[in-house]
């Protein structure tokens, strides 16, 4: 938690009332509490105008319980009785895959319902694991408020009998000139060209100058003061402990040691907490926001975005976005300044046709609402249902989740969480933020203030916290000097990753020193250092990136199968059994039980192969688009029958995100094999790339427009214009002339969503 507030305290460095206010001494016999000396010697770090640092961190993943070497090795596999299901299921839709694919599918289903360590944190996790615990890292650095300038430099070394790796990473932030400086060729220095292999390369960030301008010094001083004070203020007293000194910092100069035992889930709770009561004063008193550098920081962001999406990428998706968007802009340049105006006008006037018939859909819902309440189940009848695990309906099952948190199939067993918790808890704590949040005024809530808020809320905050022996510990010793101020600081912290069967720990200490008297930055080393993109111009770096990309866009077809996601094998399933079937509802029924296995394998359990059938029935008409898949007459009859059986007949008993996932999946595979296959027809007639994207074009607005005789001229000539656009996109040689052709009568024939949609296909074909 204080490693946030020395960050805070570095983006602070242009407070002047750092620069010039200097601590006395202070007496430590002064009747002072324990917490209020813990404050006033972390304060130290505000009121002088530089000072050193330095220390270590040391990591340390170790495991809960051994792993034997068959476990490491053995390949995940699906519940016995899940498996048996899935088969009965997959058997009874005749879908045929192969036991390849089959074997694939489940093991990527498997990996996706039972992670283990290896798989959450990448397949290289436990190498990961082995150099972190082997690796030592240190770091020191220094701060000066004065010179706006402050300094970290990363040391790391990693020794093995047969390897040892050290390095030293300098960084500099110069907020002065609004420079990031660092010296990453100490990395890899062949990264550079020789002749700047020793010099500093730099970030420029004087478009943020305003910015950091505009933050009010001694505010952001105080509320980083009242912030670091939270803690030990609201620390119990047996949470703080004077702890007895050895000689060694008897003689370094250390007076009185203060602990602090909390845990992970107090601090993160107090800074939320602290942060949602002083969230207004933070941003218009301290940052200087007001709403119109609110609305410039949006446009600017806004502009940012669409400069990003402009870059020119190998992905046909994100290259043909930016290519409708580059098209869009230049033909308003040309020829659409007084259509544009119009459109605006009809935009307002079909906003307000909107407005008056969202009103009476409002109305009309709330009129359904209050008929429908009676069918669905109340908290408590879902709690019932949690004790009591019979005649569990589907839809029962997402309602009671989605709407009263309550999980009714759930087995406390079967759940392994990173913090032990419950979902009262997680209502509590949102409560708890909206209280506070409420509370937020341009005026500072200082620490004294937020502990009788703390105080005043207690009972609700213990309710949101774990039971104190299900916390994840965190312990902080400050050794203060015969002036009050920290001169060392350490920190030890633990977090239990029960699910993973793994625990994660973390030592660091940090040593303050030279009060006033900072360690100066070389200022000369700075004005030699250039920009990054003039340090690796000519060098092997700027030569190797292509390279790089390249290779890394080619793999071998056999690895990449193996590799897989389980999106990647739900979208091969789909389009294989599309291919079989030629069925919406088949394929909806073969991905369905591929990823409700994989997301929520308990329901496999709870229903039979028939019953999971029935719902994935009710799934796909539920989801799909009309001109899809519309059953109708005894079909549809029977559907209507079965989301009674289930409790699946209103939208809050259903699944969305599964549904909506599953609908995406299918349409995806279905667009692009008819895409594709539409494509390579017109190939054979039309030969280039240019006159397959007109005929396309021309033939997909026609369905969905109305195009009289006289116009298909019009419409011809603006489609031939927009296939020159693709293939000057495709060349790097778009510019406004080549749709200089387009005038106002071209604009009732350009379909921007479709001109994206015929790029990415004529692009996916790959034609020439």
């Amino acid at each position: 938690m204080h490693l946030k507030k020395i960050t805070l305290c570095l983006m602070g460095l242009s407070l002047s009332a750092c620069s010039s206010h200097v601590i006395k001494n202070n007496n430590l016999n002064d009747n002072k509490s324990t917490s209020q000396r813990a404050i006033q010697g972390f304060n130290a770090l505000y009121e002088y105008p530089s000072f050193d640092y330095r220390g270590q961190v040391k990591v340390q993943f170790a495991s809960e319980q051994k792993e034997n070497k068959a476990s490491k090795n053995e390949v995940k596999k699906l519940d016995k009785v899940v498996e048996q299901k899935v088969n009965q299921y997959l058997n009874e839709q005749k879908i045929m895959i192969t036991e390849a694919q089959r074997k694939d599918l489940y093991h990527a289903i498997a990996s996706q319902n039972n992670p283990s360590f290896r798989d959450f944190f990448g397949k290289g996790a436990d190498y990961m694991q082995s150099i972190l615990n082997d690796l030592q890292i240190q770091y020191d650095g220094s701060v000066n408020y004065r010179q706006k300038i402050a300094s970290f430099n990363l040391d790391t070394k990693y020794k093995k009998p047969n390897l040892s790796v050290e390095m030293r990473i300098p960084t500099i932030i110069d907020l002065n000139n609004q420079r990031f400086y660092t010296h990453i060729f100490s990395l890899m220095p062949y990264l550079a060209n020789p002749q700047d292999q020793d010099k500093y390369a730099y970030l420029d960030f004087s478009k943020y100058k305003d910015d950091i301008e505009r933050v009010n010094a001694k505010a952001l001083l105080e509320f980083l003061k009242q912030s670091g004070a939270t803690t030990y203020l609201l620390a119990s007293p047996d949470q703080l402990e004077t702890m007895s000194l050895n000689t060694v910092e008897k003689l370094s100069g250390i007076v009185e040691k203060i602990r602090l035992k909390t845990s992970l889930e107090e601090l993160f709770l107090q800074g939320n907490l602290y942060t949602s009561v002083n969230r207004q004063y933070f941003m218009t008193s301290v940052l200087g926001f007001n709403s119109s550098n609110l609305a410039k920081n949006v446009d600017d962001l806004e502009n940012s975005k669409s400069k990003s999406t402009s870059a020119a990428t190998e992905h046909t998706e994100i290259d043909a976005t930016s290519a409708m968007y580059q098209l869009y802009e230049a033909i308003n340049r040309t020829a659409h300044s007084e259509l544009e105006e119009e459109g605006d006008d009809d935009l307002v006037t079909q906003n307000h046709t909107d407005n008056e018939l969202e009103t009476v859909d409002e109305e009309r819902e709330a009129t359904d609402d209050s008929e429908n309440t009676a069918q669905l189940l109340t908290e408590q009848q879902c709690e019932d249902l949690a004790k009591a695990k019979s005649n569990v309906r589907f839809g029962d099952v997402e309602y009671c989740q989605a709407q009263h948190e309550i999980d009714v199939l759930s087995d406390p067993a079967d759940q392994g969480e990173l913090l032990v918790e419950n979902t009262q808890q997680k209502q509590n704590r949102t409560a708890l933020t909206q209280k506070f949040t409420a509370l937020a005024q341009d005026q500072l809530v200082d620490a004294a203030q937020f502990k009788q808020l703390w105080d005043q809320h207690q009972s609700e905050i213990d309710a949101s916290l774990p039971p104190k022996n299900q916390r994840n510990p965190m312990i902080v010793d400050l050794s203060l000097d015969a002036q009050g101020r920290v001169v060392k600081a350490d920190y030890d912290m633990g977090m239990d990753f029960g699910k993973y069967d793994r625990q994660l720990k973390i030592k660091m200490d940090m040593q303050i020193s030279n009060y006033g008297k900072a360690t100066a930055i070389d200022q000369q080393v700075l004005k030699e250092a250039k920009p990054f993109k003039e340090v690796f111009k000519g060098s092997f770096m700027e030569k190797a990136v292509g390279g790089f990309a390249g290779d890394l866009s080619t793999s071998d077809k056999n690895s990449d199968q193996k590799n897989l996601s389980l999106d990647e094998h739900l979208q091969q399933l789909a389009t294989q059994v599309y291919t079989q079937t030629n069925s919406y509802e088949k394929v909806y029924k073969a991905v369905f039980i591929a990823k409700l296995t994989a997301e929520k394998p308990v329901l496999i359990k709870q229903y039979s192969a028939k019953d999971l059938q029935e719902i994935a029935a009710i799934y796909a008409y539920s989801y799909s688009d009309e001109e899809v898949y519309n059953p109708s007459g005894q079909a549809l009859k029977q559907i209507e029958a079965l989301k009674t059986k289930h409790h699946l007949e209103e939208d809050e008993q259903y699944d969305d995100e599964l549904g909506n996932a599953i609908d995406g999946i299918i349409t995806q595979a279905m667009t692009s094999q008819k895409s594709t296959a539409e494509i390579l027809n017109l190939a054979k007639k039309y030969k280039t790339a240019e006159a397959v994207f007109a005929q396309y074009y021309m033939q997909q607005f026609e369905l969905e427009n109305t195009v009289e005789k006289d116009q298909r001229t019009k419409l011809n000539k603006t489609a031939q214009i927009l296939a020159k656009s693709y293939t000057a996109f495709k060349n790097n040689q778009f510019n406004n002339t080549v749709v200089a052709g387009l005038d106002e009568n071209a604009a009732e024939f350009i379909d921007y969503d479709l001109y994206k949609k015929t790029y990415q296909v004529v692009s996916d074909a790959k034609l020439k």
